[in-house]
């Protein structure tokens, strides 16, 4: 069963589409400049759900992680696999009374998991621009996710098509080509179902 957070997404895209295309398509493939003008606006806010969702469930997964250690003692493999990419390493400290939480030296293992949790929440929520090929991998590797549970069809068609909004965002209308609005949904409900198995594989993390 998907998230409470990728139904939100899923709800979202949904009016976007509703409010933004057409309700039917027409055969030539000929639209006003106005539809096309909302077709651009889709592509951009469909970008910024996906990338919203994306942070939002990341962020979600790892603080429930470390909720779950801290309650209980059990660590989630996406907890142990951030751990593991954490690249500071300590060395063995001379003394058992410079080991602590707080110690930025010898942090103590409560004091590690924090830290790289407290890290990787940060870079999230103020490094992370976007759904890009590289974005993406910084936020699912981290957390345990291998190369063979991503679908690399579906990560190289998210690539082009956020480059491609890219294009959108930062030039004029003038200089772009018309997007063809029922090509457009049907990529973003390529893209949309692509997470859906991404929201699931993060839940058993």
């Amino acid at each position: 069963m998907s998230s409470s957070r990728y139904r939100t997404l899923s709800r979202r895209v949904n009016e976007l589409r509703k409010n933004l295309l057409p309700r039917t398509f027409k055969p030539t493939g000929l639209y006003t400049n106005r539809v096309h003008e909302h077709t651009r606006a889709f592509r951009v806010l469909a970008h910024a759900e996906f990338e919203s969702y994306i942070e939002d469930r990341a962020v979600e997964v790892i603080q429930r992680a470390h909720s779950t250690w801290d309650a209980t003692g059990r660590i989630r493999p996406c907890l142990l696999s951030l751990m593991s990419h954490k690249e500071a390493t300590y060395s063995i400290p001379d003394k058992l009374s410079e080991v602590s939480d707080s110690s930025k030296k010898y942090p103590s293992l409560k004091g590690r998991i924090e830290a790289s949790t407290r890290h990787y929440s940060t870079f999230i929520r103020t490094r992370n621009h976007g759904i890009k090929e590289k974005n993406l991998l910084s936020i699912l590797l981290p957390l345990g996710i291998t190369v063979d549970e991503i679908d690399s069809t579906w990560l190289e068609v998210t690539e082009n098509w956020a480059t491609a909004r890219g294009k959108v965002a930062h030039s004029s209308a003038k200089m772009q080509v018309q997007i063809d609005p029922k090509i457009e949904l049907q990529t973003v409900s390529k893209i949309l179902d692509g997470f859906k198995g991404i929201d699931m594989i993060l839940d058993k993390k």
